[in-house]
């Protein structure tokens, strides 16, 4: 019996041990290996020696990113289960980072059933310098932003601007990190002076972790004071504009959860937040003829007249339920919306509503806020469509439960390569936004570079807008194919703008302007694009001086440009941004 005893420990040992242990049908992941490049992998025989020169100046002026900063970024560990559903996520999850141009995860079996997972990935070009120009009777400098994603090689980014463009005269510092305390934690924080006063922003946030992430959490908050400039006439060469300073405070905390999986989740949470946004003088705003922004002059009674029924004052505190619907799945494209880059692209359908009832404090009345975002896309024989849009109301209580401050903008996309390996990608576009029953101020225009880019941004004003674009972004592939991406594009843009409620509104009537531009990547395969355009107006009056010169990172139309109109996004009440309601991931 006694020289039993030690074969019944081990026994018992080996069986809790293999209870501990997880059961890996398809094996478990022995090793990871984070092969971490920079710009250039100058190990790889495809590149053309005769630019080894480029290739090492590229690295040598870059700092490679750490392999810690990928290794936080995956969804497995050693020892943990195979699961080819955490590699895609993983990759897509450092896809998503700014600073990485190229990402590829895959497993490699072992004879023993075990798995090496191989983390290959290549840096973007990550110090950007955005110089902002003007041809505007000659050629003007309107400022310069500046902005490194990849700081030492960490992942945080730092920026400073300076723009003095028309209203706008800011001094930004910025900062963000994805990887906050090397957790999943993200931080952005900027502040600044702008031409009315001062900014601060912070916004602390856990995005959902891909697909399989169950929660997230955001809290931020927002000081700014700014003047909101209404076109009150756009004769050429001669804009008239009303100053309205406005000071704006939000703050926001919202915690939201999933649950299903991946492509049938939804998504339930709950938010507070807080806004006070006031108007100090508004019975004392200033008029800005032309460009002389140093010297305004008061405005007259019938201009204050004009633009008062939009200067209703906000303060209150409002709980909001958050709900969700999510049936989506992702698929990778290339040279969409770059020219060689890889992007990820949700197919499905996704739609997010909140709804929120003012708590009764502060000097504001009763009041519910509602706010609705959709998505959806499919391919077929080849062609992408993809539409999003977005839907704000607010019901005032105290105004016999009037809908006001109703916003809606939406826009279509479809994309089209006639093969693979086409360096055509021809892109069309349709998009509106107007604005209902305003309390707060608003006013849309029909130029600038994310409508008529042939046209100014102060040039016709208007409540209600509706744009039509269409892009043949060309890739050249020469004279450094192994260097840098150049392309071309030709572009048409028509639009109208219509009165609707807004303060000095006009019609437009169908208007349309054209163009050309080169585009470029850096390195060769990149993900960021940057764009040089010339846009021409077109019609009766057009003249060959009125030629804009537009400057640009990243594309102005697209999947993966801006999704909010920021002329839009500045009339929202209540605090809520389109971030609180999707938590990218």
């Amino acid at each position: 019996m006694k020289s039993l005893a030690p074969a019944l420990l081990v026994a018992f040992a080996a069986g809790a041990a293999a209870q501990e242990a997880p059961s890996c049908p398809d094996g478990a992941i022995s090793y990871i290996f984070v092969d971490n490049h920079s710009i250039f992998d100058t190990t790889d025989p495809a590149l053309n020696r005769r630019f080894a020169w480029a290739y090492n100046v590229a690295n040598a002026l870059h700092v490679r990113t750490r392999a810690d900063v990928i290794r936080r970024e995956l969804l497995f560990r050693v020892g943990d289960c195979y699961d080819p559903l955490l590699l895609r996520e993983s990759e897509r999850l450092l896809r998503a980072h700014e600073f990485l141009s190229q990402v590829d995860v895959f497993g490699l079996q072992q004879p023993d059933g075990t798995w090496h997972v191989v983390v290959d990935t290549r840096d973007e070009w990550s110090t950007q310098l955005d110089l902002r120009v003007r041809i505007d009777g000659g050629l003007r400098f309107e400022g310069i932003r500046v902005r490194e994603n990849n700081l030492l090689g960490t992942g945080q980014a730092i920026a400073f601007q300076y723009i003095e463009r028309d209203v706008v005269r800011d001094i930004v510092f910025s900062y963000a990190t994805p990887q906050l305390a090397r957790t999943r934690w993200d931080l952005r924080v900027a502040a600044g002076r702008t031409r009315a006063g001062t900014l601060v922003d912070q916004v602390i946030a856990y995005p959902f972790v891909g697909e399989i992430g169950k929660w997230a959490f955001r809290q931020g908050f927002r000081r700014e004071d700014r003047f909101f400039d209404y076109i009150a006439g756009d004769a050429v060469g001669r804009v008239t504009r009303v100053l309205l300073p406005v000071r704006d405070k939000a703050f926001d905390l919202a915690a939201v959860a999933r649950v299903g999986h991946p492509g049938a989740l939804t998504l339930f949470g709950a938010a507070i937040g807080f806004q006070e946004m006031s108007f100090p003088g508004a019975d004392s705003a200033e008029v800005v003829r032309g460009k002389d922004f140093g010297s305004p002059g008061p405005a007259d009674s019938a201009l204050i007249a004009e633009i008062r029924p939009q200067t209703e004052p906000v303060e209150n505190v409002r709980l909001m339920l958050l709900l969700g619907k999510r049936n989506i799945r992702w698929v990778r494209r290339r040279g969409f919306d770059s020219m060689r880059g890889v992007q990820d692209i949700r197919l499905g359908a996704e739609a997010e509503l909140a709804v929120g009832r003012s708590l009764g404090v502060g000097r504001t009345g009763d009041d519910l806020i509602t706010s609705l975002n959709l998505y959806g896309a499919r391919e077929d024989a080849g062609i992408l469509l993809a539409g999003r849009g977005r839907f704000d109301a607010r019901k005032d209580y105290d105004d016999d439960g009037r809908w006001e401050d109703i916003f809606a903008e939406a826009e279509g996309f479809a994309y089209w390569k006639p093969s693979a390996e086409s360096r055509h990608t021809f892109v069309l576009r349709a998009a509106g936004a107007a604005g209902w029953q305003t309390r707060t101020p608003f006013q849309l225009t029909l130029g600038g570079d994310h409508a008529l880019r042939g046209y100014a941004p102060e040039r016709f004003p208007g409540g209600r807008r509706a744009v039509f674009s269409f892009e043949d972004r060309i890739y050249l592939g020469w004279p450094l194919r192994d260097v840098l991406d150049l392309g071309a594009t030709l572009f048409a843009d028509v639009g109208r703008v219509w009165p609707g409620d807004a303060p000095f509104g006009t019609d437009s009537g169908w208007r349309a302007a054209a163009g050309f531009g080169l585009r470029g990547s850096f390195p060769a395969g990149g993900r960021t694009t940057y764009r040089l355009d010339l846009a021409f107006p077109i019609g009766y009056h057009a003249k060959p001086r009125d030629v804009r010169l537009v400057l640009s990172i990243g594309e102005l139309l697209g999947l993966a440009a801006r999704t909010d109109d920021a002329r839009v996004q500045r009339s929202r009440r209540g605090g809520f941004d389109g971030e609180l309601f999707h938590f990218p991931n």
